[in-house]
């Protein structure tokens, strides 16, 4: 009898497992044109806790580099208004890195920001995908 439910318990846990797969989806891949004193900003949403990851490169101006944010809506909103706030990721001003960040379940922001540079426009090169439960 014990092994009969041990039989029953250990399929029951494989079944339940294979309901749950992660889910990846590319939030941009290419490369991203920013002019000077610009933004561009790739939205996206989650249902359910998620990590972000990828890369970028940028070229263009004398410091080839770029400042790439991950912002909630609400940091958004403030951001673009010039108000400090709270980052999922902020590279800094770099010319090349990598994004590792875990968001919650809600929507977002990925921005690549040339806000700093008066002249020069920027080419990112990058990958970036959310990977989640479904």
């Amino acid at each position: 009898m014990k092994k009969g439910l041990l039989f029953i318990a250990i399929m029951l846990g494989i079944l339940i497992s294979g309901c749950v797969s992660n889910k990846t989806q590319t939030i941009v891949d290419g490369v991203v044109t920013v002019e000077a004193g610009k933004y561009i900003n790739y939205q996206f949403s989650v249902p359910s806790q998620a990590s972000v990851s990828g890369n970028f490169t940028a070229s263009g101006g004398s410091g080839n580099d770029i400042r790439v944010l991950i912002l909630d809506e609400t940091s958004y909103i403030n951001w673009i208004n010039g108000h400090n706030v709270s980052t999922y990721y902020d590279s800094g001003q770099i010319t090349t890195g990598s994004i590792t960040a875990s968001v919650p379940k809600g929507s977002y922001y990925l921005v690549y920001s040339n806000t700093f540079s008066i002249a020069s426009t920027k080419n990112v090169k990058t990958k970036v995908d959310v990977t989640y439960s479904s």
